[in-house]
């Protein structure tokens, strides 16, 4: 569906209309997709499958066009209110025009009037694009980070709901997980290693890392095979509050990275998680932990892993290298079944 919104003065003092398309929208589709073809392969699956098909989430393409001609654009995937700024592009030829400044003011009232609560956005740090956010609201989230939030009330009542203690489900991580996990990978919680697996290491956006993630769960769904990742979310506010995932080893044959990060309230469900996930058999499993981590060291002792070493100073405690954590390794030789009892 599209919806006109302003008509746009560019400093050239040519007249555009700003609109957003609201996917799946098939008409839009693929004037879209030409528009942001320079993006990378998982991007361009993404934005086809937000774009073509119903995902459930909430998806908003806004646009400065000329007849139907797009030139300008950002992108927000949200659901319930919480979401990821993204896909902010001008063609060459039209930039240096206030097309993106006025776009985004655009974005942005839209989202307040639609009662959003949070947005989410990367781009590199110090640059133009973070300063045009700086005046639109955002923050970075820690110093010298290119990670950015926006609470249309403050951080703090955000997260005092948004994480509130309640009850929770266990998930296959699929396309409405894709915008609230990144409030847990990017919050000021304990843990740095959040998901190996994925890359993403201290306050990282899962907003990139997950979309091949998404690809590989939606195959092995239509193939009828196990999730290998798995949602913990609080049933009331839709929250991502626990996370659970294998991947192949990069190092070791035979073997399985396991990822296990949850957010403070939640790590005493955190075993139990991690027990509903079914591993391939005769693999070795291997997790990382922060040491002195307490909380994950006892989950994963409670799903049989062991802390086999540790690897000093391995990881930097924050964008700024303010100090250096040590990792422990932590392996369970066996693997689990899917009622979490281990084969050995």
């Amino acid at each position: 569906m599209y919806q006109p919104l302003d008509r746009i003065t560019l400093k050239s003092g040519e007249v555009v209309q700003a609109g957003v398309v609201q996917g799946p929208d098939l008409d839009w589709a693929e004037r879209v997709e030409t528009l942001l073809s320079h993006k990378g392969p998982p991007w361009r699956w993404g934005n086809e499958q937000v774009l073509r098909t119903q995902t459930g989430l909430d998806v908003f393409f806004y646009l400065l066009h000329r007849d139907g001609d797009p030139f300008a654009n950002m992108m927000n995937i949200e659901y319930r209110g919480v979401g990821l700024l993204g896909h902010v592009y001008t063609r060459p030829e039209d930039r240096r025009q206030g097309a993106a400044m006025q776009l985004m003011a655009c974005l942005m009232e839209h989202f307040r009037q639609r009662g959003g609560q949070a947005l989410f956005l990367g781009t590199g740090y110090d640059t133009p694009p973070y300063h045009i956010y700086r005046v639109n609201g955002f923050a970075g989230v820690e110093p010298e980070s290119g990670y950015m939030d926006y609470y249309s009330t403050s951080q703090d009542e955000f997260d005092r709901g948004y994480f509130a203690p309640g009850s929770t489900a266990i998930e296959p991580v699929g396309w409405l997980h894709w915008p609230v996990s990144i409030p847990l990978f990017l919050g000021a919680f304990p843990g740095v290693v959040r998901g190996a697996g994925l890359g993403v290491w201290g306050r990282r956006s899962t907003e990139g890392p997950l979309l091949p993630l998404l690809q590989d769960c939606l195959e092995r769904d239509a193939n009828d095979l196990p999730p290998r990742a798995l949602a913990l979310v609080q049933r009331e506010t839709r929250a991502v509050v626990g996370w659970v995932m294998w991947s192949d080893h990069p190092l070791w044959p035979d073997a399985c990275l396991v990822d296990l990060y949850c957010h403070p309230a939640f790590w005493e469900e955190g075993a139990a998680l991690l027990q509903a996930l079914e591993l391939p058999e005769s693999h070795t499993c291997l997790a990382y932990c922060d040491a002195g981590l307490k909380p994950k060291a006892a989950a994963l002792t409670a799903a049989g892993f062991r802390c086999s070493a540790t690897l000093n100073r391995r990881v930097a405690a924050d964008r700024a290298q303010t100090g250096w954590v040590d990792v422990e390794v932590w392996e369970n030789k066996g693997s689990f079944h899917a009622d979490g009892s281990v084969v050995d």
